[in-house]
């Protein structure tokens, strides 16, 4: 179009600020055509009838606004179809003035063209508001428009939307027209993004506490250049543990010198048993996940291990790498602020794409090195025809209990890649969201599925993998891969001048922490002044904006920080944005709230990341690097010989520095090279005195197994009662303890607690005020959950029980009667 009216390139420009991208795809729609489309217009007594080119009419009328509630305005809008103008215009200049954000979903290209030509949409959104058009079932585009509108006041607001329909466009609306599948792509990058705020903050911190423990195998490993030199310009195969795996694994036979093959942790035993030895596992999860493959791969196949590379995520179980026989490449994950924080800007080291599944990050390192051509297999992200079977039957994770959790999820369908539909369920979909998303920053015609069944993968060209490797036969001209990882060998950087540039990297991070606390300071002090009694909401609000300003300098000086709290942040969101002007009491007293627990997280947060730090530091000392060195090639026996002698010492030592003293360095550093949970030879009260040591350290969880695993040897053998009393004594505060994403066993410890007097009544005293303390931990922790299941009948139950509990412990027998009788 040679002449663009005047008004539609003025809101072009505008939309160029912030949707660049869509504002070059509409002046390319626009490129194609002589002219705006031509409309007709009938009008009624109730609308009008409007015929846009050669599609069929559709009734437009006057929209219908919220009801306008002072108290309850909504603040975020999402319109479902913009009619023919001045339809968008009436209901920008009709909603709340303190909206703040506005979603256009049109996919009419035509009708939102019109709408810009026509009106000033971006005059008419109320000045608070962001607005933010969403036409093109597209990725990049969706993305866009979130990016701008959405994310900046946090996901989950937008789950309580006020929706604005067309009823003339939506009427007549089909489950598969564009109209619909826009909306579907919209409410699915909603869901992609809630899910890419990760699990919980505490996922994220157990994640920095292994990436601490993982410190000497982050900085002995080799980097992505020398991997490339071994690896590299290969064709390549990743390999999944999805069910029809067996029906083409066994062409691997035989490749193993032209092919990169690149196992999954939960496939390696799949490929172990039918004599295929891959050059490459990766692992990418941080709990449990070693306790479903390692041991059992490490008891059959050990000496096969020592030629396989172990690519490890610095999130991962510390004894992953700690015990691998073979070399060890710990990676951070480049997508992750945390990892990129502790893996990168602190120790200086590696990172990779890793995705949010083993599979991604199994393609991602197989790109990174370079490989011209890649191939999924085993990678179904769908159940077998048979709508039950997740896994090939020997995969590490087809446990009981992996595939009770995979079938309880929500079941969809999805195209498959043999055509048709496939059931997967919503997890998978995730993944294969993430799988697409990387692909679209993918040459075409590198990755192929070449899985034999399950869900298609779109920008994976779908092929069998006999015709992957005619295509991709590899270079005979490069060293047979068998030799290559024979030669491998991971380097360790040394010099002083490494040492030193590595000191001032662990100082800048502490450093950069008090900062963080300094801005919480600030942050406290301005919300104390924006609830202070009697003042008018005019005198609040410039501390509540000064306090939302320091709350953005936080976040954007420590990522890591941020990204941390993210999850909080973004369900508190909704919660800001109703009570930002608190102009009321309930406002006020709710602000406060909000405020004061994103202060509170985030001071625990420091004080963790400021703990391990702290161990990196001692870790990453000369002479402490040189211990570690000097035992980095002894056997699991020797360990486990030398970690009895140092756990003495690191008691029996008047070492003020505690945890931060060698002994204490040097033991955390050999627990993560033997598994002293799965030892024979191991005395219950070595178990007993390694559980103190982590509890010591903050690791209940593996505390409290190591005093479970105790207690099945002494079960049943004759021992004094008082060292039985202490055993119980100790496991029962262990049990007691959170430990980030593991809930306390309250009913265990009560137990073990109310077994001490009869062995030991000098101790009932003891154990009556830690009895009082336990049931009090557990009361906070059910108010918090009822904060959030307030419906749940159980959880109430629970409540109930330990508030009667909690009364017959302080020998208040009229309320524990009250609530034992709320039970009933």
């Amino acid at each position: 179009m040679k002449d663009i009216p005047a008004l539609l390139e003025k809101n072009l420009e505008i939309m160029s600020k912030y949707q660049p991208k869509l504002a070059q795809r509409l002046r390319q729609e626009l490129d194609s055509m002589d002219e705006l489309p031509t409309v007709d217009i009938q009008e009624t007594a109730s609308g009008r009838w409007v015929t846009l080119g050669e599609s069929a009419p559709f009734f437009d009328k006057e929209p219908v606004l919220p009801r306008k509630n002072k108290s309850e305005d909504p603040f975020f809008f999402l319109v479902q179809g913009i009619g023919y103008p001045p339809y968008l215009f009436h209901i920008l200049r009709g909603i709340s003035k303190d909206a703040l954000s506005v979603v256009v979903l049109e996919p009419d290209v035509r009708l939102l063209l019109l709408t810009l030509s026509m009106t000033s949409v971006y005059h008419a959104v109320p000045r608070s508001a962001r607005i933010s058009f969403v036409s093109y079932n597209e990725r990049a585009l969706i993305d866009e428009a979130m990016w701008h509108n959405v994310t900046p006041i946090g996901i989950f607001p937008v789950l309580h939307a006020e929706v604005i329909s067309h009823s003339g466009l939506m009427e007549n609306d089909q489950e598969d027209s564009v109209r619909a599948q826009l909306f579907k792509a919209f409410w699915e990058t909603i869901r992609y993004l809630a899910e890419q705020l990760g699990n919980s903050p505490e996922d994220t911190l157990l994640g920095i506490r292994h990436g601490a423990l993982n410190t000497p195998w982050i900085l002995g490993g080799p980097t992505l250049s020398n991997l490339r030199k071994v690896f590299g310009k290969r064709p390549a195969v990743c390999v999944a543990s999805g069910p029809s795996l067996k029906k083409n694994v066994d062409l691997l036979k035989g490749k193993e010198d032209q092919t990169l093959i690149v196992a999954c942790d939960s496939s390696l035993i799949s490929l172990l048993r039918r004599g295929i030895r891959p050059h490459v596992v990766v692992t990418i999860e941080r709990n449990l996940m070693y306790d479903v493959w390692v041991p059992k791969v490490l008891e059959e196949f050990y000496d096969e291990c020592r030629q396989i590379l172990l690519v490890s995520q610095s999130v991962s179980e510390p004894l992953t790498a700690g015990r691998w026989p073979g070399p060890v490449f710990v990676v951070g994950k480049m997508d992750s602020p945390a990892d990129r924080w502790i893996v990168h800007e602190v120790l200086g080291m590696n990172l990779l794409l890793s995705g949010m599944s083993v599979a991604h990050m199994a393609m991602n390192f197989a790109l990174a090195m370079d490989a011209h051509a890649v191939a999924l297999i085993g990678q179904d992200l769908a159940f077998a025809e048979d709508g039950e079977t997740t896994h090939i039957e020997d995969a590490a994770s087809a446990t009981p209990d992996g595939i009770a959790r995979e079938r309880a999820y929500l079941k969809r369908e999805v195209p498959g890649v043999n055509g048709g539909v496939v059931k997967t369920h919503q997890m998978w979909l995730y993944f294969l969201q993430i799988f697409e998303r990387f692909l679209d920053d993918v040459e075409k015609g590198r990755v192929f599925q070449c899985s034999e069944a399950g869900a298609a993968i779109e920008g994976a060209s779908a092929i069998p993998l006999s015709r992957f490797f005619e295509d991709h036969p590899g270079d005979d001209g490069l060293v047979p891969l068998s030799e290559a990882v024979q030669a491998f060998s991971a380097v360790k950087e040394n010099s002083s001048e490494y040492q030193k540039e590595l000191a001032v990297k662990l100082t800048n991070a502490v450093n950069g922490l008090s900062y963080c606390e300094e801005l919480l300071d600030a942050m406290e002090k301005e919300v104390n002044l924006a609830v202070a009694p009697a003042l008018s909401p005019e005198r609040r609000r410039p501390h509540a904006m000064k306090t939302a300003d320091i709350l953005d300098q936080l976040h954007a000086s420590h990522k890591a920080l941020a990204f941390i709290g993210q999850s909080y942040t973004h369900i508190a969101g909704a919660s800001l944005a109703k009570n930002r002007f608190l102009d009321t009491v309930e406002r006020v007293k709710e602000w406060e709230g909000v405020h004061r627990g994103i202060i509170s997280s985030h001071r625990v947060n420091v004080r963790f990341l400021k703990q391990w730090l702290s161990y990196m530091d001692v870790l990453c000392r000369p002479e402490i690097g040189s211990l570690l060195d000097a035992r980095a090639s002894w056997s699991e026996e020797a360990i486990a010989r030398e970690t009895e002698g140092v756990l003495k010492a690191f008691f029996e030592s008047d070492d003020t520095s505690g945890l931060l003293s060698e002994d204490g360095v040097l033991l955390s550093y050999l627990l993560c090279r033997v598994d002293m949970l799965r030892r024979e030879d191991v005395s219950p009260q070595l178990l007993w005195n390694l559980a103190r040591f982590f509890s010591f350290q903050g690791r209940a969880f593996e505390a409290c197994s190591l005093m479970q695993r105790a207690y099945s040897i002494l079960e049943g053998t004759e021992a004094d009662a008082e060292t039985v009393a202490l055993f119980l004594f100790d496991w029962a505060k262990m049990e007691s303890v959170h430990d980030l994403i593991r809930v306390p066993r309250f009913d265990l410890a009560l137990t073990l607690f109310q077994n001490i007097p009869e062995r030991c009544p000098e101790m009932t005293h003891q154990v009556e005020q830690e009895k009082i303390k336990v049931l009090r931990t557990q009361k906070e922790f059910m108010d918090g959950v009822l904060r959030f299941m307030s419906s749940s009948e159980e959880m109430k139950a629970l409540d109930y029980r330990n508030r009667a509990q909690e009364a017959l412990a302080s020998e208040n027998l009229p309320e524990a009667f009250t609530w034992v009788m709320k039970m009933a």
